[in-house]
């Protein structure tokens, strides 16, 4: 299977490749009121507003280090109504893709937590390998103050 990987500080993540629908360099971003402190902003792709998370800030409070190998992830995130919207994710040393046996991961033991943003893990010869389940960046509140909730798509 078909992973990007990207970096948080000396950990590994990966997400599925098929969850991406592009990969951009990091573009300056305008703010979003009221977004929680992840949010880095809202970006611009093809005229569509789409909200950004800096991925190292949700993970350890810190923002994510603005080098040439920093880029944004747009990838397909399906809300809690089941409609696909898109996020852009910004991640650190994201220039590469990997292929991994998906049968090598492992059920991470904060899955079943509500905040936990991956999924499963795994080893390699250079270490732990992190899979971050894009589908739950976002609380279902962070969710709806985003892209609206369920009930306002209705009217």
């Amino acid at each position: 299977m078909l992973f990007v990987l990207f970096h948080v500080g000396e950990d590994r993540y990966v997400v599925d490749a098929q969850k991406v629908v592009e990969v951009v360099p990091l573009v300056k971003l305008s703010n979003f009121s009221n977004a929680p402190d992840y949010i880095a902003g809202l970006c611009n792709y093809r005229a569509l507003p789409v909200p950004v998370v800096d991925v190292r800030y949700l993970l350890d409070g810190t923002t994510s280090k603005q080098v040439m190998s920093t880029r944004i992830l747009l990838v397909k995130y399906l809300g809690y109504a089941g409609r696909e919207h898109l996020l852009g994710m910004i991640a650190e040393y994201a220039t590469e893709t990997i292929v991994l046996d998906e049968g090598r991961f492992h059920q991470s033991a904060l899955k079943s937590s509500e905040e936990s943003y991956v999924s499963n893990i795994m080893t390699d010869a250079q270490g732990v390998i992190q899979w971050m389940d894009v589908d739950r960046l976002l609380s279902r509140r962070d969710c709806d103050l985003l892209y609206g909730s369920p009930d306002e798509a209705d009217e």
